[in-house]
């Protein structure tokens, strides 16, 4: 995996749009990430983990921080980021959820979490995922390493691992199954620990159900047996349970042969006991019946008197309607005779007690009545009517009132609406600069911009110009050089020449073979080789000199240029100029807002207008309708009270007109019902006398008096003849008894308390001896289920002996209860730690020149620690072993980063072979002395040529004088920072892209 591009804005402290191409530093392999405490390298780590997996290192509870609190309402928070995986390409690009200012009125508003990722497709991309769960999940599954994974094996965190190597074996075993992810051991460890317990508790309550079983079978043995019986036999094994078993089993048979003979001895009394019952109560009803008799025989002569009032009764009842009806008729003449001279009393002075007048007078009474209801009518509706037109006259006037306050409020509106459009005008004004002061602040900017660019060229020029001064004392040193040393060339190549003559052989400028006097060789002897050294480096002076010339004038070129843009104002000024043209781009966008509103509000304050005009005229309608039902209410409530005043003539008011009228007409009423019930109640009299007079002589009755003494009312007529048939039925149900068989030839009444004394002391001995024998059965029962449990158990502690053997023997082993005193989790810690260590040894000897190697302490701890998890130093100088703490502060940065890096080796092995070309070193060279840090670049420098690009994060000025690749993070005046980066292919600035 490779880091291409990230380009991130409103993140963290970065407000502006940042971009920083990581590809360019692929050639140099090394960078480095400075800047001052706190102004947010690590913030640019935080950005490559949230795009790649939806969140930050340092924000592990949600992305709320991950905003730039810098942010206006209009800018926008994203992160992108381009990542190789092999021959892929991969982007991602994220927006966290944060709620910012609403553009316009007041509030925040949510913009939701999304994240897109694309994969390059030749020339174009294609999306793979655009959800924020989706995109996640494909990252993983491309890169193939977790989100914890990519932190341990991408940044190194340098203080941790100082921390980790002087660690306790407790404090490194915790780190080490986080790093590692170990809990599915020791949660193995706990399940297996748990079902060693469990057995062992289950087997113990399973001996505990053998032995108290055993001792229950054993107690009731013992409740059955006698005192001169062979003692039980001990133990929970399954022979002294089958002995038991057999013993009781005798037991019961005994008390079951004991219960059988009682219970015959008890059937045979109880038969002799029912058998003289029987023969007593056989004498007993013959007695009762016979005595019966005697009693009905003496009240037989009072039963013949009953039977003869009773047939006088049934003659009498008869005629007993015919009678009534003409008791009924004499009284009904009396009663209308009564009603009859009452009435007569309150006819009225003025008419006669004659039924045609009578009748004449009643019709007469009854329309002036009907007209009395009508005008008490008339006067109940008279508050009704008042009421109606005293609340229409009301609402006549309210409504005339909302006609006047409408049309006052119309006649207000014209007044406000030139208001507001004066305020429209103004704001509209002041809002056409808007263009213009913008044009402002571009051309200030522009201007801060070109002064801070001339400000920073003044120490570099000044260094340019000291080099090119420099160069050219160098070129003119090394021009000098060369010609001292071509004089004594040509000097010296006599002296040269001589020294390789030889006799005998010719020379090599005259040819002689002779050679008497050879030139002497030269006291400086300068060789061609040494012209040619001084010949290369007056070229190279003369090129650095002329290299040195060219950037002075391309410095003096660029300040120029720098200084023609800002013009002769100086910084202070520019930035007065700035902040005013600002002020007028904020006046011109409130003035924006202002007419905006008031554009607003004159529609609103228009339609409200329009309201008005449909309200007046709805308000004057509703009036004259209100208007128009008052008169009518009026109206009628006077016509109503002149016809009250006709109606009621002399009375004071229609009560007493109506109840004058009711009176005279229901008084007239009651003399003609009265009138014609006598005359009905004279017929019906002599109607009814003449049917009882025929009824009497046709059932030979004497006269109706007589006839009414014979008569009986029902319930006595009922209680003399159920008199006389109980007495009918009691002589017939004792002859019945006295005829019965088996009263027949009784002697004398048997003797009955012996044979029930004989009967209780028989069932007394069966009830005994059947409680025995049920007692006996239910402890055989009883023992029985204690019998089958006791065995159950004894079979369960032999079947599961060897599997509890064998999980209680690995729980201990797993632990840590064995010879080296690791439980699982350690050992398989220990043995991560031992392949740590041999990935860190292979860098700490070459830093160390192989005078130092970590080494896997396997020493049993003590106190329950954790025991294999130590890690000592072998020291090559003394060839012993001794602790991390003893490492001077140097030594032990150089073992930490070992450590560090020889745990993403590690962890990038198990996630599956991954190829990890990015990595990150976090601070940690700030204490080290100059051959400490030489051998901890040459490392980063390893892992450079292995193909890694590696990222230093620092903000030690050594790292940055030998890192010139880097990225630096630099604050900014009042809040935020912003990115520069210089790549080796570019020296300089990458200003903030727009």
């Amino acid at each position: 995996m490779r880091l291409l591009r990230l380009e991130l804005a409103g993140f963290g402290p970065y407000r502006d749009r940042f971009e920083i191409d990581f590809a360019a530093f692929d050639a140099d392999g090394l960078y480095l990430i400075a800047g001052p405490t706190g102004a947010g390298k690590s913030t640019i780590l935080d950005a490559i983990t949230y795009a790649l997996y939806g969140g930050a290192p340092r924000y592990a509870k949600g992305a709320a921080h991950l905003r730039s609190d810098l942010a206006g309402p209009a800018d926008l928070t994203w992160v992108e980021l381009d990542v190789a995986v092999g021959d892929r390409v991969l982007r991602v690009r994220r927006t966290p959820e944060y709620e910012r200012p609403k553009l316009r009125g007041t509030g925040l508003t949510k913009e939701r979490a999304t994240a897109t990722l694309w994969e390059r497709d030749g020339d174009g991309w294609r999306t793979l995922a655009t959800s924020v769960d989706d995109a996640s999940t494909e990252v993983v599954r491309s890169l193939g390493l977790r989100k914890d994974e990519f932190l341990k094996v991408i940044l190194l965190a340098q203080g941790g691992f100082a921390e980790f190597l002087a660690a306790s074996s407790d404090e490194r075993k915790a780190l080490l199954e986080r790093l590692f992810g170990t809990g599915s051991m020791r949660r193995l460890r706990e399940l297996l620990v748990a079902d060693a317990k469990a057995i062992t508790a289950e087997r113990e309550a399973l001996e505990r159900e053998r032995d108290d079983r055993a001792a229950r079978v054993r107690d009731a043995a013992a409740s059955l047996r006698t005192d001169e019986e062979e003692a039980l036999p001990d133990g929970a094994d399954e022979a002294a349970l089958a002995a038991l078993e057999a013993a009781i089993d005798d037991r019961v048979a005994q008390s079951a042969e004991v219960a059988t003979a009682a219970g015959a001895a008890e059937r045979g009394a109880r038969t002799a006991r029912d058998e003289a019952r029987a023969l007593l109560e056989r004498i007993a009803r013959r007695d009762a019946a016979l005595s019966a008799l005697a009693d009905l025989a003496e009240a037989a002569a009072a039963i013949d008197d009953d039977r003869e009032r009773l047939a006088d009764a049934d003659r009498a009842a008869g005629v007993a309607a015919e009678l009534d009806r003409w008791a009924r008729a004499d009284t009904g003449v009396e009663r209308s005779v009564v009603e009859l001279d009452a009435a007569t009393a309150a006819l009225p002075a003025d008419v006669a007690a004659e039924r045609p007048i009578v009748e004449a007078e009643h019709e007469a009474a009854v329309r002036v009545a009907s007209r009395a209801t009508e005008t008490r009518a008339l006067e109940a509706s008279l508050p009704g009517l008042d009421r109606q037109a005293t609340a229409a006259e009301a609402a006549a006037a309210q409504a005339q009132a909302a006609v006047d306050a409408a049309k006052r409020r119309r006649a207000d509106a014209p007044a406000a609406r030139r208001l507001l459009s004066d305020a429209r005008e103004a704001a509209t004004a002041l809002a056409a600069g808007a263009d213009a002061a913008a044009r402002q602040v571009d051309a200030a900017l522009e201007r801060l911009a070109a002064r801070d660019a001339a400000d920073a060229l003044a120490e570099p020029l000044a260094a340019a110009r000291a080099e090119a001064v420099r160069s050219a004392a160098a070129q003119h040193t090394a021009a000098d050089e060369l010609h001292r040393l071509q004089a004594a060339r040509i000097d010296g190549m006599a002296g040269e020449l001589a020294s390789e003559l030889a006799d005998g052989e010719p020379c090599p400028v005259c040819g002689s073979i002779e050679h008497p006097a050879p030139h002497a060789p030269a006291s400086e002897a300068v060789t061609a080789d040494d012209v040619a050294a001084a010949i290369e480096r007056s070229q190279r002076a003369l090129a650095g000199a002329s290299a040195a010339h060219e950037a002075l004038a391309a410095l003096e070129q660029r300040l120029a240029a720098a200084e023609a843009r800002a013009g002769d104002d100086d910084r202070a000024s520019l930035e007065r100029a700035l902040e005013e043209a600002r002020a007028a781009v904020r006046v011109a966008a409130d003035a924006a807002l202002e007419r905006d509103e008031a554009e607003r509000q004159l529609a609103e304050h228009d339609a409200a207008a329009e309201r008005l005009d449909a309200e007046v005229a709805e308000v004057e309608l509703a009036a004259a309708a209100s208007a128009a039902e008052a008169a009518t209410a009026c109206a009628r409530r006077d016509d109503a009270r002149d016809r009250l005043a006709e109606e009621l003539g002399e009375h004071p008011d229609a009560r007493a007109l109506l109840a004058a009228a009711t009176g005279r007409r229901d008084a007239l009423r009651r003399w003609l019902d009265a009138d014609a019930h006598a005359g009905a109640a004279r017929a019906e009299q002599h109607a009814a006398a003449s049917a009882g007079a025929a009824a009497l002589a046709e059932h030979a009755l004497p006269d109706r008096e007589a006839t009414a003494g014979m008569r009986l009312e029902p319930a006595a007529r009922k209680a003399l003849l159920a008199r006389i048939t109980t007495h009918d039925a009691a002589v017939a149900s004792a002859r019945g008894v006295l005829a019965q068989p088996d009263l027949d030839g009784l002697g004398e009444p048997p003797e009955l308390e012996p044979l029930e004394a004989a009967l209780g002391e028989a069932s007394a001995v069966a009830a005994r001896a059947n409680r025995a024998a049920a007692a006996a059965e239910t402890t055989r029962d009883l023992a029985a289920a204690d019998l089958a449990a006791a065995r159950e158990a004894i079979r369960s502690l032999a079947e599961g002996a060897e599997h509890a053997d064998a999980v209680r023997g690995l729980a201990r082993a797993l632990d840590g209860r064995n010879e080296r005193a690791q439980d699982i989790e350690t050992y398989v810690l220990a043995t991560r730690l031992a392949t740590i260590i041999d990935a860190a040894n292979l860098r700490l000897a070459a830093m160390t020149d192989g005078r130092f190697t970590l080494v896997l302490d396997e020493a049993r701890a003590s106190h329950g620690r954790a025991s294999g998890l130590g890690i000592a130093v072998l020291d090559a100088h003394t060839g012993l072993a001794r602790p991390t703490r003893s490492l001077s502060g140097g030594e032990t940065f150089l073992a930490s980063l070992s450590l560090a890096l020889g745990l993403a080796d590690v962890v990038q092995a198990e996630a599956g072979g991954v190829s990890l070309e990015t990595l990150f070193v976090d601070e940690g060279f700030g204490s080290l002395d100059q051959d400490t840090l030489e051998a901890a670049m040459a490392t980063l420098d390893e892992l450079r040529a292995g193909g890694r690009t590696v990222g230093v994060i620092s903000h030690v000025q050594q790292m940055q004088e030998r890192i010139p690749s880097r990225i630096r993070v630099v604050p900014l005046p009042g809040g935020g920072s912003r990115i520069e980066v210089s790549p080796p292919s570019a020296q300089g600035i990458a200003e903030p892209a727009r």
